[in-house]
Parts: structure tokens; C-alpha cells; sequence
């Protein structure tokens, strides 16, 4: 089954009306509020879902924009014996109904948005109401990890940062031009490795000719795609060499520290690494920081 969720997690979720941003000392209580309401339901265990993004990671009168959850898609198919992903969506939008939660069913990227109710811990968000994502996954191993948001000790930057070097290693990692056009010289197919947040690490075949036409064209497409793994500790330690885990890269610095490392097994691409993540941070609206700025 192909997952397709957020690219990025992103602070305040807009897809049901009338949420708001929950404190992070009513995080933890409304996340066990939520596994109450929808665990048993599901036919799932704490061990079938993750919670991802920055809810409850955030410093003391910090808050998040919502509540993004992986749900382990094989584990609901098993339980309640179903065989699709629109039946999952189609269920999980039924128990809200049923709780009296608003709620949005979005296929197109296998998420369900609810507006769940804050646990008003703090006593400052009564009768509250809080965005929470149901995002259905392949592995919630893989989803935890490629979605991991660091807590307010460990980084300032968002996940996004370190997501963002993820994608330009791995294309940079073995890229290759297998065909050039003979009468301008340029690139028209090539090979290269491609990140997916939601799947794991790829080896694809491009090109830039129209299927239609055979003419370049300013966008591209695959002729070929192969799911190389979903593994965290394999993607990384093929992004960012052997002496890497999973456990080592879950921060902007980590990755950074890691590609300017002795043991970076694609120190010749540096400079496009930096170059393309550069770009990648500035077109997701979000300030270089300093040490990469000064690497371009």
C-alpha cells in the first residue's frame, strides 16, 4: 500500500474549523484522552501508533499547532480485517462521527483531521478543541523516525531542517547522468537516490522528456523506481556513512555535523548538498542557518 501524507509537519493545522493551539501541559493528558477514545475501536495498541511533530516536546507555556499521530496501516487491516486505504479513512471518520468530533477525510493524502477536545490540564483551555491528524502509515518505526521533531533541548530548529539535508544527500549520493542530449549538451535522463518522508529511500530513473512529445520539459518524471529500504538505521548509515544509527541524525546539527565529518562518504558533493538545502529551506519559508549560510 503507498502512504501519502504531509510533506512536512507543520505548526497549526486549519482542516477543521474552530481548533486552536494546545498548551504543551495538556499534551500528554489529551494524548491518553485520544488513545481512550480511538485505540480499542481501531483494534490497536500504543506499540500501532506514534505521535510525531512537536506535541508535548515543546518548553513549559510553549504550545503546538496540533496533533499529528501515525497510525500502522497493516495493523488496522489485520484487526478489522479490511483490504483498503479508503476503508481505514473511511472507518476512522465514522468514530469520530460517532465521538461528536468534527472531522475531515483527506485520501488524497491518506489523512483523517479531527477536532479533539484539549484535557484542560492547565486549567487555561477550557471547552478547547485541538486539530488532531490521523496519518495512516506503512511502519510507524520508518514514520517516527522520518518525521522525528526535536524537543526544546535537544534543537531549536524544526524536524523540517534535518529533513530537508536527508533529501539532499541522498540526491546527491551516487547521482548519475546516464543520457545527454546530443544537440544542446544538457542532461535528459539520469539516476539518483530520492527520500520519501512517508516510504523510505528509493533509487529512481529520471527524465525531463515529455512522455507525450519527447521534448524536455521544465518538470520531471520516473521511468523507473525501486524501494531500496524503509529501514532507519540502513537509510542513514547509507546517507551518512557506517559509524551513523538512526539514533545519531535526528537533528538539523547532527546531519550537518555528520556531512562535514572525515568519514562523509560523499565529501565531493558537499557543496551541492549545502546548495540544494539552502534552496529547499528558503522555498519552505524558513530562515539558513547560519553555519550552512556560510557554506554556500
Amino acid at each position: 500500500m503507498t502512504i501519502r501524507f504531509k510533506t512536512f509537519i507543520k505548526e497549526g493545522g486549519n482542516a477543521v474549523e474552530d481548533v486552536v493551539k494546545i498548551n504543551q501541559e495538556n499534551a500528554k493528558d489529551t494524548l491518553e484522552d485520544i488513545y481512550k477514545n480511538y485505540l480499542p475501536a481501531l483494534g490497536l495498541t500504543k506499540k500501532d501508533v506514534e505521535p510525531l511533530g512537536s506535541i508535548g516536546k515543546k518548553g513549559p507555556g510553549q504550545q503546538s499547532g496540533d496533533i499529528d499521530l501515525a497510525i500502522s496501516a497493516p495493523a488496522i487491516l489485520k484487526s478489522k480485517k479490511m483490504n483498503s486505504m479508503n476503508e481505514i479513512l473511511e472507518f476512522i471518520g465514522d468514530l469520530a462521527k460517532k465521538n461528536g468530533h468534527k472531522f475531515k477525510i483527506m485520501k488524497g493524502l491518506g489523512i483523517v483531521s479531527a477536532a479533539f477536545p484539549i484535557h484542560n490540564t492547565d486549567g487555561k483551555q477550557p471547552d478547547s478543541v485541538v486539530q488532531l491528524d490521523f496519518m495512516i502509515v506503512d511502519d510507524v518505526k520508518y514514520a517516527s523516525w522520518s518525521y522525528f521533531s526535536p524537543d526544546y533541548l535537544q534543537s531549536e530548529l524544526k524536524g523540517l531542517y534535518r529533513n530537508i539535508l536527508n533529501f539532499a544527500v541522498a540526491k546527491h549520493a551516487g547521482f548519475k547522468v546516464t543520457k545527454i542530449d546530443p544537440a544542446t549538451k544538457t542532461p535528459i535522463e539520469w539516476s539518483r537516490y530520492v527520500m520519501s518522508m512517508g516510504e523510505g529511500l528509493f533509487k529512481g530513473l529520471q527524465t525531463n522528456l515529455s512522455a507525450k512529445t519527447g521534448k524536455p520539459t521544465k518538470s520531471t518524471r520516473y521511468i523507473s523506481k525501486e524501494k531500496i529500504t524503509n529501514n532507519p538505521d540502513e537509510i542513514v548509515k547509507f546517507l551518512y556513512g557506517s559509524k551513523y544509527k538512526a539514533s545519531d541524525i535526528l537533528t538539523f546539527e547532527q546531519a550537518f555535523a555528520a556531512i562535514k565529518s572525515n568519514s562523509f562518504p560523499y565529501k565531493s558533493e558537499r557543496k551541492k548538498i549545502f546548495k540544494m538545502a539552502s534552496e529547499g529551506i528558503q522555498s519552505a519559508g524558513y530562515p539558513i542557518p547560519e553555519v550552512l549560510a556560510k557554506e554556500i
